[in-house]
This record gives structure tokens, sequence and C-alpha cells, in this order.
């Protein structure tokens, strides 16, 4: 059996490197692997757009050439569409992209005082509490070049709560981090348009030096196109088996939604992928061997919420528990902060052997 990976970036890195980079704490090019290094254990590599994808045949067009399977895995993630919003491209700095990371960057380094906005236009969105984690980052940086006590942080979400997965609690948890290093924050502001230091939301806006964002973020066009998605904007996948309606189809990771009992979705995050994509690969790997059926995607995961260069929170959830998510928030301390570097290069010695 051969196992193909098509992709059309040449390198891996980790979402949590772009705000490293950002802040100074560490650059994306060290945490950045290979792809070419899967070839080691036998796995063909394809670099490529992928043109199509036919689900019914369980085959991809990849630069025009038309590669067929017996199993389909999907998992082209979500992509930042800052062009839903007017001048959300045009005058923000999405960090969510890394494209984004240089410009930002840049223009936190040269911020002498007034005002940074993190602004969370859309959702769901890649790591929930990664905009809190930005504002957080931005408040030790300028606290380290001393100009903190002459600078204002706001973060803005549309969302009803500051983290509507973790619940009322643990939103409110996350309100409480903020206020106390003087971080504002609201709620339920949709925002309209975007103009050359100002965002507008439905009646009123507010002003800004430097706008760092999280923009709206669909599926990729190939995954809508090829009918994935049904009616909506993500694929549709079984939540125990990560099966879509197509045999011997599957999706992991942002590109999908799963619904939980609240109605929310599962959230997007790298380690429930991870967990979803071994969940598949030994899913298949009996299927072709004759062997025992793996147990269900349980819906259970863990992530890191940094509180700084060395300090972070451990998030516990259980997300597919009723009536609602059973999600619990272990305090900020060094220890984790260690963890989630040692959860990165584990992985990265893991998949790519260094």
């Amino acid at each position: 059996h051969e196992v193909v990976l098509v992709d059309r970036k040449e390198h891996f890195s980790m979402g949590l490197r772009k705000l490293w980079e950002l802040v100074g704490h560490a650059t994306i090019a060290d945490g950045s692997r290979s792809r070419d290094a899967l070839r080691e254990r036998g796995i063909r590599v394809v670099r490529g757009e992928i043109d199509e994808i036919d689900p019914m045949a369980r085959a991809a067009m990849v630069d025009g050439e038309m590669l067929e399977a017996d199993y389909l895995v999907v998992a082209l993630g979500a992509v930042s569409r800052p062009d839903l919003i007017p001048g959300l491209a045009e005058h923000g700095h999405d960090v969510w992209d890394l494209a984004g990371v240089p410009g930002a960057t840049e223009a936190l380094a040269q911020f002498g005082g007034g005002r940074i906005v993190v602004l969370i236009a859309g959702a769901p969105y890649p790591c929930p509490p990664a905009p809190y984690e930005c504002a957080i980052h931005i408040h030790e940086h300028l606290r380290g070049r001393g100009i903190r006590d002459r600078s204002e942080i706001l973060v803005s979400t549309m969302q009803p709560m500051l983290m509507p997965n973790a619940g009322r609690e643990g939103s409110d948890w996350m309100g409480e981090q903020l206020t106390q290093r003087d971080i504002g924050h609201q709620v339920a502001s949709k925002v309209e348009r975007v103009e050359p230091g100002r965002v507008g939301f439905a009646g009123s806006e507010i002003e800004f030096d430097v706008l760092v964002t999280v923009p709206p973020h669909r599926a990729p066009a190939v995954v809508k196109d090829s009918g994935l998605t049904g009616e909506g904007e993500w694929v549709t996948v079984d939540p125990a088996t990560l099966a879509t309606s197509h045999p011997n189809v599957f999706g992991i990771g942002d590109v999908t939604q799963i619904l939980l009992a609240n109605g929310l979705p599962l959230p997007k995050a790298g380690v429930m992928a991870e967990l979803e994509g071994m969940r598949v690969a030994a899913a298949i790997a009996a299927d072709l061997q004759g062997g025992e059926t793996p147990p269900p995607f349980d819906g259970t995961g863990a992530c890191f919420i940094e509180m700084g260069p060395a300090s972070a929170a451990l998030v516990h959830g259980n997300w597919y528990a009723t009536p609602e998510p059973q999600v619990s928030i272990a305090e900020p301390d060094a220890a984790h902060a260690a963890e989630k570097r040692v959860f990165e290069s584990e992985r990265l010695e893991r998949w790519f052997g260094s």
C-alpha cells in the first residue's frame, strides 16, 4: 500500500510559532521542517496545488494530474478571508496567515505608544484562545520595552462571550486575565468595515494605531466546489469516525465542522486535528489488515494558553459531553509553558525526525 501526502507548501510549522515570532520569543524558521523528510518513512510527498476533488471517485486533480485513492482524507484547513470585510485586508495585520506575520512584527516594532486593537472579525477560527494569547504577549512585549504605560490594548470580538466553547465560566476567567493586565475587551461587536485608523461597527467605531486581525475563515474553495460542505461552509463528518457521506472519504482538522450538544462547533485546534488524524489512520489500517475497529474519536483534548513568555494555563475539554462540553482550566504556571514547548518539539521529532 502507498501513502501519498499532497501539500502545496514545502515546510511545516505549528501555528504557535506565529505569535512567538510576532513578539520576538522565537522564529517560525526554527520550528519549520521540510515535508520531504516524510519520504524517509516511505511516504510519497506530492507538492502541488489541488485543482479539484472528486469525493465520489476518491480522487484529486493536482497540477493537472489525477491522483486516485482507495481512501481519501481531506485535511485542507481553514482559509483566512479578510476580503469578506471591507478594508480589513488593507488596514489590518492578519497573523492567522503566515504571510501576515512579517508586517505585524514590523508594525509592533515601530509602535511607540497609542492603541493596539486585536480584532476577532469572524468565527469559527483556528485556535480559539489565541487572540487573547496575542494580546497578553503584546502586553508583555510593551512592558519589556518600557512603553506599556503609554499604550492601550483592546480585544474586540464579534462573539457573544470571549470563549464560547469554554462557556461562561471559562470566558469570565479569560476576562479576569485580561483585566489584571489592563487589557480592554468587548464582545458582540460585529465589524462592518475598516478604514485607516478606524474600525466601524454597527452604531459605533474604535480608533487604532496598530490593528491585529483574526479574519473570517472558510473552507478552501476547492473543498466547497467538491460538494463536501453541502449547503454549509465546512465539511460535515461523523463525530465518532470522521467519515463523510462518501465511502472511504474522511475529513479531519479545521476544514470540518462537528456540532456539539450545545450547538457550538468543536474547536478548530491543532491538537484536535492530530487526534482525529490518528483515529482515521487507525481505522484505515484496521480496514486494510482486517483488524479490530479502533475506538471512536471521543472529542477530548487539551491545549495550553500562554500568559507571556514563561507562563501558560492548561485547558482540558470533554467536548462531546452532554448537555454541554465539560471544560477545566488549570491556572497558569511555568511548568505548563515548558510543556507547550515540549509539545512542539516531541511532535517535530516524531513526524520529521528532528
